[in-house]
C-alpha cells in the first residue's frame, strides 16, 4: 500500500506531500520544478492538484467531479461552418484579470533549462527530496534565479517562441458540457492567457464569437457564452488563414464532423497548445492538431468527472 503521505512526482522520484507544499509556494516555482525534473502533462498536473489543490480555479481546470463530456456526440451538423465569423463587443471598462496559472503556463514555456543546472538537480535530487521544506524551497528558488540571470549569447537558448506574425489564438469551449459554474471559475484565466500572449480569443458552443487582441474581457465573454451545444465546425472559417501557436480549452465533445469540416480550410498552425477538462487531450486540439505542424497536451484533468455546475 503507497504511503499516502508521499507524493512519487514521477517514477523514483519521491516527496513527503507536507513537505513538497512547502518547497513550491507559487505557480512560478511549481513550473520550474516541472521543468528540472522533466513532469509530462499527467505529472505537473497532478502536481498542480497537489499543491495549489486549495483553488477554486485548479479544482474548475483539474479536480475530480463533474460532468464534462469525455465522448464525442453523433449529430448532423445543425450550422453550416460557412457562416461568418461573430465578433464581440469591446469592453474598455473591464481590465484584465491577472490570472492564478494559465498566464503562468504560458510564460514558463519560454525558460529553458541550462544544461549545468539540469546537471545539479540530476546529482543531488536524492538529497532534494529529504530537505526539510524551507531549506528545499531555497534550492528550487535560487536555481530559478541563477538560471533566469545566467548569460545568453545569440538565439542559443533554445525555447519555444511566441511569434509576433502569424498570431496566436486561444480558443474557448463554452458549451453546455463545460458548465456556466466552470466556465465562470475559468473565464478570468482564459482572458489573462490571452493578454499574456497577445492573443485573438474565440470562444464556441452552438455558434462561435471571435475577438482580436485587447478587445475581450471576462464581462464580454460570459456575455457571449450560450453554454448550448458543441459545434466545432464552426470555426472552420477563422482558420482560412494562418495562426502561430493556438491555445485550446475545453473537454471531449462536438462530433466527427467537425473534424470533416477542418479537412477543408486552407490555413494552417504552427502548435496546438492544449488543457483539458478531462483526463485526455480535448477533441478540439484533435481538430485544429490535423492542420498543426505540432500537437502538444499541457494541462490535464484528475479523471472525466471534473466539470462543477
Amino acid at each position: 500500500m503507497i504511503d499516502p503521505s508521499l507524493m512519487e512526482i514521477k517514477p523514483g522520484v519521491v516527496f513527503q506531500r507536507t513537505r513538497l507544499k512547502e518547497m513550491i509556494p507559487d505557480i512560478d516555482t511549481l513550473l520550474f520544478v516541472a521543468q528540472l525534473y522533466k513532469l509530462d502533462e499527467y505529472q505537473r498536473s497532478e502536481l498542480v492538484r497537489t499543491v495549489l489543490g486549495h483553488s477554486d480555479v485548479v479544482t474548475a481546470l483539474l479536480a475530480e467531479g463533474g460532468e464534462h463530456s469525455s465522448e464525442l456526440q453523433d449529430y448532423f451538423l445543425e450550422l453550416g461552418y460557412e457562416q461568418l465569423i461573430e465578433r464581440g463587443l469591446i469592453d474598455l471598462a473591464d481590465i484584465p484579470p491577472k490570472g492564478e496559472i494559465l498566464p503562468q503556463v504560458w510564460e514558463s514555456l519560454e525558460i529553458q533549462i541550462a544544461s549545468s543546472i539540469q546537471e545539479v538537480i540530476d546529482a543531488v535530487g536524492d538529497a532534494v527530496q529529504s530537505m526539510p521544506g524551507k531549506v528545499g524551497q531555497m534550492v528550487f528558488q535560487s536555481l530559478m534565479t541563477v538560471n533566469a540571470k545566467r548569460p545568453v549569447m545569440g538565439d542559443y537558448r533554445a525555447h519555444i517562441k511566441h511569434p509576433p506574425r502569424p498570431d496566436n489564438l486561444v480558443v474557448f469551449d463554452v458549451s453546455g458540457s463545460m458548465g456556466d459554474r466552470t466556465v465562470g471559475l475559468v473565464v478570468n484565466e482564459v482572458v489573462a492567457l490571452g493578454y499574456m500572449a497577445n492573443a485573438h480569443l474565440a470562444i464556441v458552443s452552438d455558434t462561435p464569437t471571435h475577438w482580436n487582441p485587447g478587445e475581450y474581457s471576462v464581462a464580454t465573454v460570459l456575455a457571449e457564452a450560450e453554454y448550448a451545444g458543441t459545434h466545432y465546425e464552426t470555426l472552420a472559417p477563422l482558420f482560412e488563414r494562418d495562426w502561430g501557436v493556438v491555445v485550446t480549452i475545453a473537454d471531449y465533445d462536438s462530433s466527427p464532423a467537425a473534424k470533416a469540416a477542418f479537412k477543408l480550410v486552407t490555413g494552417s498552425v504552427e502548435q496546438v497548445l492544449d488543457i483539458s477538462l478531462v483526463s485526455r487531450p480535448t477533441y478540439l486540439s484533435e481538430v485544429i492538431g490535423q492542420i498543426a505542424k505540432d500537437v502538444r497536451p499541457l494541462l490535464v484533468a484528475a479523471d472525466d468527472r471534473c466539470c462543477m455546475r
